[in-house]
């Protein structure tokens, strides 16, 4: 049970989503300024943002070694090992993908840690612009399902039972996470909309941790890049051209599919961003207005402003054609594939120049190494038989 507040213990922070809320770019920003924030009394435990990763997929059970580390058992252990080091009044831990967790698994979050006072963090941005991110998400992790299917399995949902609402529906999130709390110990930050001040989101969460973000880098910032309508929808026909080629997420599908493929050459071509469709407009401000109102009632700490959350900008719709239609059809798909073909040529070029100049340095080293070795091969037969040294001396009549 987590104590209440006022016990003057020292506090933690669990940074638990949502997914796409701005998360990369927080966690990028404040583990660059890590030694900062601890002289400002805030502890990032454990070495990197890998370990938090770690520690989640251990918080979720997610073993399977085909799409997760193996470091993920144990990943909870370490970070609970780490918690006695922690010698300021505050620590923060940030990873979004435990937004899912079940009570158990919140549950064994929260053994590891008796120590502190615990407070939730949830970032929580519109629906209107999560949907969409949402299907970007699953395209790069190989789901081949297209965006109308996708759709309809979202929002035609009347529970909201689907995986997606388990991360996106702050309000149950919230419940989820803050059961066990007081509800001032949960914070609910709004992430502003498209337009705000860029530093705007830290701010907001630097004031729940107590930090103060003016010296705060984001140049550093990581982001997450998001797909246009017809860059998304060319990865989608490209997991399904795959089939089971690629098998091996980590190493294989990972890195070259998510990480170069869709980070690297289809982010960053640009075009039409991707939009939730007029069509699902209502139901989603429908959406959204029970979960501000669940928010609201619940007593949480809310850190900008729940306007915020509501939806505002959908797909045009032109006749009996919605948007992404417009904008992901045939031809836009194959511009983006003919680009990303080009940019790939390029990058390929360049990696054969790399490695023909390594096979060059090679060849010259095994070259050197090769004389060398036949060089202490003499010597060492010399050292044996002086007398071998005999053959080099000149000789009458020998030139």
């Amino acid at each position: 049970m987590i104590p209440d507040v006022g016990s003057g213990r020292r506090a933690m922070y669990l940074h638990v989503g949502a997914p796409k809320t701005g998360t990369t770019f927080l966690q990028s920003v404040l583990w660059a300024a890590r030694d900062e924030l601890i002289g400002q009394g805030l502890t990032l435990p454990m070495r990197k943002l890998e370990d938090h990763v770690r520690a989640a997929q251990d918080v979720r059970e997610l073993y399977d070694e085909q799409q997760y580390s193996p470091k993920a058992r144990g990943g909870l252990d370490r970070f609970a090992a780490s918690l006695p080091e922690v010698a300021t009044p505050r620590a923060l831990f940030s990873m979004e993908i435990v937004a899912a967790a079940t009570p158990k698994q919140i549950e064994r979050f929260f053994g590891v840690l008796g120590d502190f006072d615990v407070h939730i963090i949830i970032t929580a941005r519109d629906l209107a612009r999560q949907i969409p991110s949402g299907w970007q998400q699953r395209v790069k992790r190989r789901r081949r399902t297209p965006y109308d299917q996708y759709l309809r399995n979202v929002l035609e949902d009347p529970a909201l039972t689907l995986d997606f609402w388990r991360s996106q529906d702050v309000a149950e999130v919230a419940q989820r996470w803050g059961e066990a709390l007081p509800p001032p110990r949960v914070h609910i930050v709004t992430v502003p909309p498209a337009g705000a001040a860029p530093r705007l989101l830290l701010q907001r969460f630097c004031a729940v941790i107590g930090v103060d973000p003016n010296g705060l880098d984001t140049e550093v910032a990581v982001t997450n890049s998001s797909l246009s309508s017809p860059q998304a929808e060319l990865m989608r026909r490209v997991n399904t051209a795959l089939g089971e080629r690629l098998t091996g997420r980590r190493t294989g599908y990972n890195q070259l599919a998510k990480t170069y493929l869709a980070k690297t050459v289809l982010a960053a071509q640009g075009g039409p961003a991707l939009k939730l469709p007029a069509r699902y407009a209502d139901r989603c401000r429908a959406v959204s207005a029970r979960i501000s109102a669940d928010l609201a009632a619940a007593g949480y700490d809310i850190v900008g402003n729940l306007s915020d959350l509501e939806p505002t900008v959908f797909g045009a719709p032109n006749g009996n054609l919605e948007q992404f239609n417009l904008d992901a059809n045939d031809e836009n798909v194959a511009e983006s594939a003919v680009q990303a073909i080009a940019t790939m040529l390029v990058q390929r070029h360049e990696d054969l120049t790399v490695i023909a100049d390594l096979r060059t340095r090679l060849h010259q080293a095994q070259t050197a190494e090769t004389w060398a070795h036949k060089q202490r091969r003499r010597l060492s037969m010399v050292k044996d038989d002086p007398a071998l040294l005999l053959d080099r001396l000149p000789r009458p009549g020998r030139r």
